[in-house]
């Protein structure tokens, strides 16, 4: 049985980009300008079941049109960047392990969620969606540090690794809404650790997890660094060091805290240089905040240019991410204005 869609306002001159996340929900409403208007955060309720969730969406997008003084039946579209394997044709939520709700004592995951066909008839707005990731280098491609390009791969470090690519101006999804999962390219195999076994992914070489991992092995073995003062109690070292303080100790020229960073930028530039020779981008963007590391940031620039080919980095720009936080918001609108210019 096919969807019966909502039709989009394509004279509309606003529309509302949605940051769906397992914490919160945001939504900001942007015009035809690119000026953003008004914005709303709350809960996204992400573990009371995907009836919870869009009601928590819809109060976000009013709360948006409310502070913006423009009327629901204003806006064009919405655009939701939604973490998970996300069908884009179908409206389908394929597989969101964070997403989900309790059944009979047992949490279960979203599992071909129909999310679109949920906040179209929550809202009576048409809507459209992808990927958390994708949706963030989208943003960045049209707003931030990739605009004028046509070709750009994104990596976002952070709790994992996550990413986007663009090319020539349209998403990179897949056959079913699965490309761009930068962070599981394997770059050293037999190392690291996943549920699916050491496979030496990116993510799980350069996660949050593993700095930390890596630099209190390193502090375990009994060598002296400034990281000690913040350890302050009998609990495993992992409980104080987080990937904030190796930063900001090697900044102080910490040698240990340096050395960690140093080990993590070039393994991440080493998937950059993968990315580079296979895609060949105009642009590669650094977001997340432990990209905001000056001793890793400079360590994978010049493992990238020890790595790529060089005639194909020639043409491509390594930069860092310009909207921060604000990424997936703006490129879930773009979204919607794409979806109005059909």
């Amino acid at each position: 049985m096919n969807e019966a869609r909502v039709e989009p306002k394509r004279d509309a001159r606003y529309v509302v980009g949605v940051d769906l996340g397992g914490t919160n929900v945001r939504a900001s409403v942007l015009d035809a300008d690119e000026k953003r208007l008004g914005r709303a955060e709350n809960s996204s309720e992400a573990k009371a079941g995907a009836s919870r969730t869009v009601k928590c969406i819809g109060q976000a997008v009013r709360d948006a049109c409310k502070n913006a003084g423009v009327s629901l039946n204003e806006i064009g579209a919405v655009g939701v960047a939604v973490p998970g394997h996300i069908d884009v044709p179908a409206g389908m939520v394929r597989w969101a392990p964070n997403f989900g709700e309790n059944v009979n004592g047992s949490y279960v995951p979203y599992k071909n969620i129909p999310l679109r066909q949920m906040v179209e008839q929550e809202l009576g707005i048409r809507m459209v969606m992808d990927n958390d990731a994708n949706v963030a280098a989208l943003g960045e491609f049209r707003y931030g540090a990739g605009r004028g390009a046509r070709h750009l791969v994104m990596f976002t470090l952070g709790t994992g690794v996550g990413g986007g690519i663009i090319i020539d101006g349209e998403v990179l999804r897949g056959a079913t809404g699965g490309a761009a999962e930068v962070g599981h390219i394997i770059i050293a195999d037999g190392k690291g650790s996943s549920p699916n076994g050491p496979h030496g992914r990116l993510e799980t070489l350069t996660g949050r997890d593993a700095i930390v991992e890596r630099a209190t092995l390193k502090m375990e073995s009994g060598r002296d660094t400034i990281l000690w003062q913040y350890v302050t109690g009998p609990e495993a070292l992992q409980q104080f060091i987080t990937p904030a303080l190796l930063d900001e100790a090697a900044e102080q020229g910490d040698a240990l805290a340096r050395e960690t960073l140093e080990e993590i930028g070039h393994l991440v530039g080493l998937g950059i240089a993968s990315m580079v020779n296979v895609f060949n981008p105009e642009v590669v963007v650094m977001g997340g905040k432990i990209s905001q590391s000056n001793t890793l940031y400079n360590t994978a620039l010049r493992t990238t240019k020890a790595s790529a080919i060089g005639s194909i980095l020639a043409s491509a720009r390594i930069v860092r991410a310009e909207l921060g936080d604000d990424a997936g918001i703006m490129g879930a609108s773009e979204l919607a204005w794409r979806e109005l210019k059909g």
